[in-house]
């Protein structure tokens, strides 16, 4: 019943918010490109990636990073709401939170990000994550697989919400995390980026900064492939958040 009640509610906002998309006041993709025919359902999640840098400048991730995260309660540009308490994401909420964050590391592709949160989301729905091996073992088969089963269809609803979108958030997110750095600057950047990372987050790790670079090779993907792989590490550097519910969703159950 809750998940009906909650589904009914997002529909509800992603009518309305994609009615109110003809005003013209939504952002276009990088380069002009309107990215409307992508919004409802998902049906084409091939977002460009953000190229908005004259030559021969190229987009970067900003420093500081700014990585906000409401977790599974946000996902195509509006709120998802649970009625019940966050305890219907207890197995995927870290999911989500990195999702979100790849969302904001520049040079991120939209693709790449939603299929790591499916892999990851099966992986906490088969698993239940968070649950310590002593609570597995005293729950009965019936209670793992009722958990397992609840698990999956708030996994599927994150997934279609997330969809609603299209390419609008990410692109507003991918806008808000480049700078355009010269290109014959962009390892120097690399390397102060990562030290500062590693000076908030862990400063004994600062030595491990002239590997990483060796790693990168000046590649962007490559870097921030190993960005993402820093935030995931070290969760504090994603700024938690709770979505709170707009007064006219509340209902009593």
């Amino acid at each position: 019943m809750r998940h009906i009640l909650l589904l009914v509610a997002v529909l509800a906002g992603a009518f309305f918010c994609h009615a109110n998309d003809d005003d013209g006041d939504m952002p276009s993709t990088p380069g002009g490109t309107s990215s409307d025919s992508n919004d409802i359902f998902g049906k084409d999640q091939v977002c460009p990636n953000f190229s908005s840098c004259p030559k021969p400048y190229v987009p970067i991730s900003k420093w500081p990073l700014v990585i906000t995260s409401t977790g599974c309660q946000s996902g195509g540009g509006m709120g998802m709401m649970t009625l019940g308490g966050g305890d219907d994401y207890r197995h995927i909420e870290h999911c989500c939170h990195h999702k979100n964050a790849c969302y904001q590391l520049c040079g991120s592709t939209k693709r790449t990000c939603d299929a790591e949160l499916e892999k990851c989301m099966n992986l906490g729905c088969d698993t239940l994550h968070g649950y310590s091996p002593a609570k597995l073992s005293s729950m009965t088969n019936e209670e793992i697989k009722k958990e397992k089963d609840g698990c999956m269809r708030t996994k599927s609803i994150v997934q279609m919400i997330g969809k609603f979108g299209g390419c609008k958030e990410f692109d507003m997110l991918q806008r808000s995390a480049c700078e355009c750095v010269d290109g014959d600057k962009v390892g120097e950047k690399m390397g102060r980026l990562f030290r500062s990372f590693y000076k908030k987050f862990n400063p004994e790790g600062v030595s491990k900064v002239k590997g990483l670079l060796e790693k990168a090779n000046g590649k962007r993907s490559m870097y921030n492939k190993i960005l993402y792989g820093l935030v995931k590490k070290y969760p504090d550097s994603i700024k938690k958040k709770v979505l709170e519910m707009p007064a006219s969703f509340k209902m009593d159950l």
